[in-house]
């Protein structure tokens, strides 16, 4: 299978038990509701890929190639300064009027596409540090 189909099922599946308690939490509206699902969020996201990648099976494409944990934990880094510059430079005052639902599943959506390319960068930065330099 081709290395980005491989790692966006991957992602699927981990999303599976990454998205649910956030998004669980955050449906509940009441005034700590917000803090419980970016909280669990945060822990999943790392945690769920971070226990994935270090497990046999976790090989990507026909070569089978690994995705380094250390090349994971930095894509999850810039993902997240790079949310945090966005969500407090773009007004989204407009989002917060859409239905309850509309608003939950953009947020599976993005949740899931995050995900994904953590991920994805994570594989590319792992095969060009991997690379030799003809000598």
């Amino acid at each position: 299978m081709i290395w980005w189909r491989d790692i966006l099922r991957q992602c699927l599946y981990m999303s599976v038990f990454i998205i649910p308690i956030p998004i669980g939490a955050y449906t509940i509206h009441n005034g700590s509701s917000a803090a419980v699902a970016l909280i669990s969020y945060l822990m999943l996201s790392l945690g769920i890929p971070w226990a994935y990648l270090g497990m046999p099976e976790a090989s990507f494409g026909p070569l089978e190639q690994r995705i380094d944990r250390k090349w994971f934990v930095l894509m999850w880094i810039i993902t997240r300064v790079f949310l945090f510059w966005l969500w407090s430079t773009w007004k989204i005052s407009l989002f917060w009027g859409w239905p309850t639902i509309a608003r939950d599943v953009i947020f599976i959506l993005f949740m899931y596409g995050e995900i994904s390319l953590e991920m994805i960068g994570a594989y590319v930065l792992s095969r060009l540090s991997t690379r030799r330099s003809p000598c």
